[in-house]
């Protein structure tokens, strides 16, 4: 069924979920991002949160992480988890996709580590100027400029939000999953350390990435949505098929899980 998701717990799914998010960013129907943010820019993470199905416990959302390189390509994408936010901010902002783009070294080396990072905390995210021929009145790379920017999407609108307090963590089991190795967020990164897999999105993911850059947009052709309900499908074979091994994995919906949160501990 097109414009049914997949589910999020699988990196097929993250992936699929992450063209996503790009298709809405490259649409003629929004401003976009500046395209001086994406070609300055050390990382981008690429978010999507659940409104009802799986999700990572204690996550509302799943994603993937990629490092911009010095040689201006993209590296494979390492999966994600966001938590330390409520299922309140999912349902009263309707915030589903999210593109964070970090703008620092330091920031993604931190953003790739094995250890929760929360925003606020050991990072700093601030909302990110809209218009892709906009200029970025600032040099990127100054101290203390803001390490991360955000944007959302929410039912097809463009804007920014603050994700003050959200958690980040890497998702190391579901990594092993998908490329078959261990390997360590760091390593898929920056050091060549897994192979992509062909024919699961990562190459769209990648040219899409240099149109944002480019300051382009994107019309899906009709191959394109045929392709990509392909792989939605693909991917929710490789999530029903997860769910034997993967232990940290829940069913939720967000309208009752935010219920929940307002009647308080104990009073559900």
């Amino acid at each position: 069924m097109r414009g049914k998701r997949p589910d999020k717990t699988t990196m097929e799914g993250m992936i699929w979920n992450a063209n996503h998010v790009l298709d809405l960013a490259l649409s003629p129907d929004t401003p976009g991002i500046p395209r001086g943010m994406i070609k300055n820019c050390k990382g981008i993470i690429l978010l999507s949160v659940v409104e009802a199905g799986f999700v990572f416990s204690g996550n509302v959302g799943t994603g993937v992480v990629i490092a911009h390189k010095y040689d201006e390509t993209w590296s494979p994408p390492s999966a994600l988890g966001l938590g330390g936010i409520g299922f309140g901010f999912v349902v009263g902002a309707e915030v589903k996709d999210i593109v964070i783009c970090v703008m620092d070294d330091t920031t993604l080396d931190t953003l790739s580590g094995e250890h929760q990072v929360k925003i606020g905390g050991q990072i700093s995210a601030t909302m990110g100027p809209s218009g892709r021929e906009a200029e970025v009145a600032m040099n990127l790379s100054e101290k203390g400029v803001s390490s991360t920017y955000t944007y959302t999407f929410s039912k097809g609108i463009f804007g920014g939000i603050s994700l003050e307090s959200a958690i980040l963590n890497v998702r190391s089991k579901e990594n092993a999953r998908f490329y078959g190795k261990s390997a360590k967020a760091k390593e898929i990164l920056w050091e060549n350390a897994v192979e992509s897999p062909k024919g699961k999105g990562i190459e769209e993911l990648h040219h899409k990435l240099d149109l944002l850059k480019e300051g382009k947009v994107l019309v899906p052709t009709p191959a394109a949505l045929e392709k990509k309900d392909s792989m939605r499908i693909e991917a929710e074979k490789a999530g029903a098929a997860a769910k034997a091994s993967q232990t940290d994995v829940v069913k939720v919906d967000a309208k009752e899980e935010a219920a929940k949160e307002k009647m308080g501990p104990g009073l559900v």
